[in-house]
C-alpha cells in the first residue's frame, strides 16, 4: 500500500491558476515573439498560418488550460491523487525559462544592435518633432555602452533564472530592470505590444518573488548579527526625520531661485538695430552676430541663436543672464570658447511678458532689440 500525497503548502486554487496562467502566457508568448517570426521571416507566405490561425488557437487553448486545469488539480489534490509539489516545479520551471528567453532576447538585442540602432531620418529630425518613441530609441542609441551594460544586466539576469537555486537572485537582479522599463513604455508612449511584454515579464518576476516572501523578509528585515545596536532613545529618529527634511529643504531653496515666468521663454528678436542700422531679415543667412531667437530658460541660462528656425551649436552663442527688476537691467554673461566670459549690459523696458525692448551698450556695438515672446 502507498503513502498518501502530502499536500503542498502551495496548495489553494488561486496558487494553481496563477501557476497555470503564468505557463499558458508563457507559451502563447514565446510562439508569437519568437517562433512565429522566425518562421515568417523564413517562409513570409506562410504569415496568415501562423499570424492568422495558429496564434488566435493557442489564445483559446491557453485561457481554457488557465481557467479548467486549476479546477482539475485542485480535485485531484483533494483525494491525494497527485503530486502537487512536482506540479508547481515543472510549471515554474516553465515560467523561469520563459522569462530568461524573453528578457535575454531584448539583452542580445542591445548588444547586437537590432535594439537602439541608429536611425538616419530620426538623426536629422528636430527633437521637439519627436514622439516618446523616438526620443527614447534616441537617447539610448547615443550610448553604445549604456545599452551593452543593460544588455548584459539582462542576460546574466537570464542565466540565473535557469537554475532554481539562483532563482532569487535572478528575479531581484532583473525586477528593478524591468520596472524601469514598465515605466518608460507608459510615460514616454511607447507601442502597446512592447509594454504588454513588459509588464507581463514584470509580473512573472514578481510571482517568482512572492513565492520567495520568507526568504526576503529574511534577508532585508532581519537585524545584522554581530552589530551592537546604538540605544540613543529619539535621537535617532529626529537623525532620520533630519535627513528627509534637509534634503527637502536644499532642493526648496533652489527651486524658489528660478527666474520670473515673465522672462523665461523663447524670444523671437523682431527688429535688431546696430549701430543705427536696422538689420534686414535674412542678415542672420551671413551675418552670426544677426540674433534671431534668444532663450531665457528658468535656472538662468541662455542661448542666443541667429537661425530662426534651430540652434545650431556654431551659430548660437550661450551663458547665464540676471535681471534686475529695481533698475530694470539684464546683465548677459557669454561663455566664450576659449573658456572666458564676456558681460554684457542690457537696459530692458516695455516688459510686459509678451513684448520686450533691449537696449545694449559696449565697447564695441550699440544695439536695440525688440523681442516677441514666442
Amino acid at each position: 500500500m502507498t503513502n498518501p500525497i502530502p499536500k503542498t503548502i502551495f496548495s489553494s486554487w488561486f496558487i494553481k491558476f496563477l501557476d497555470c496562467l503564468f505557463v499558458a502566457i508563457a507559451l502563447f508568448d514565446a510562439y508569437d515573439s519568437m517562433v512565429a517570426f522566425l518562421l515568417v521571416s523564413l517562409f513570409p507566405q506562410m504569415t496568415i498560418l501562423f499570424f492568422g490561425w495558429i496564434s488566435p488557437v493557442l489564445k483559446i487553448v491557453g485561457l481554457v488550460f488557465a481557467i479548467g486545469y486549476p479546477i482539475y488539480w485542485q480535485r485531484k489534490e483533494s483525494r491525494n491523487a497527485t503530486d502537487s509539489g512536482l506540479r508547481h516545479a515543472w510549471f515554474r520551471g516553465v515560467l523561469r525559462f520563459w522569462l530568461a528567453l524573453e528578457i535575454c532576447n531584448y539583452g542580445f538585442a542591445k548588444i547586437l544592435g537590432t535594439q537602439f540602432g541608429h536611425v538616419y531620418s530620426r538623426a536629422d529630425s528636430l527633437v521637439g518633432s519627436l514622439n516618446g518613441l523616438d526620443l527614447t530609441w534616441n537617447y539610448f542609441e547615443h550610448s553604445y555602452a549604456t545599452s551593452v551594460i543593460i544588455g548584459l544586466i539582462q542576460i546574466g539576469g537570464s542565466i540565473l533564472l535557469l537554475f532554481r537555486r539562483t532563482t532569487l537572485a535572478g528575479a531581484a537582479v532583473l525586477l528593478p530592470v524591468m520596472v524601469n522599463i514598465v515605466m518608460i513604455d507608459i510615460f514616454y508612449g511607447i507601442p502597446p505590444g512592447a509594454l504588454m511584454n513588459a509588464i507581463l515579464f514584470t509580473l512573472g518576476l514578481c510571482y517568482l518573488l512572492l513565492l520567495r516572501w520568507k526568504d526576503i523578509c529574511a534577508v532585508f528585515l532581519k537585524v545584522p548579527s554581530g552589530i551592537t545596536p546604538i540605544r540613543s532613545g529619539y535621537t535617532k529618529n529626529l537623525l532620520r526625520l533630519f535627513v528627509i527634511i534637509y534634503a527637502f529643504l536644499f532642493i526648496y531653496h533652489f527651486s524658489n531661485l528660478k527666474s520670473s515666468k515673465n522672462l523665461t521663454g523663447r524670444w523671437h528678436v523682431e527688429q535688431m538695430i546696430r549701430n543705427g542700422d536696422t538689420l534686414k531679415a535674412n542678415a542672420w543667412l551671413t551675418d552670426p552676430g544677426a540674433w534671431k531667437n534668444i532663450y531665457l530658460e528658468e535656472n538662468g541660462t541662455m542661448t542666443i541663436s541667429s537661425n530662426p528656425f534651430v540652434v545650431e551649436a556654431k551659430r548660437s552663442q550661450r551663458g547665464r543672464y540676471q535681471y534686475n527688476d529695481s533698475i530694470h537691467e539684464m546683465k548677459l554673461i557669454l561663455w566664450e570658447d576659449h573658456g572666458d566670459c564676456d558681460t554684457i549690459n542690457a537696459s530692458v523696458s516695455a516688459n510686459d511678458s509678451k513684448h520686450m525692448l533691449w537696449k545694449i551698450l559696449d565697447n564695441k556695438n550699440t544695439l536695440f532689440l525688440k523681442l516677441s515672446r514666442q
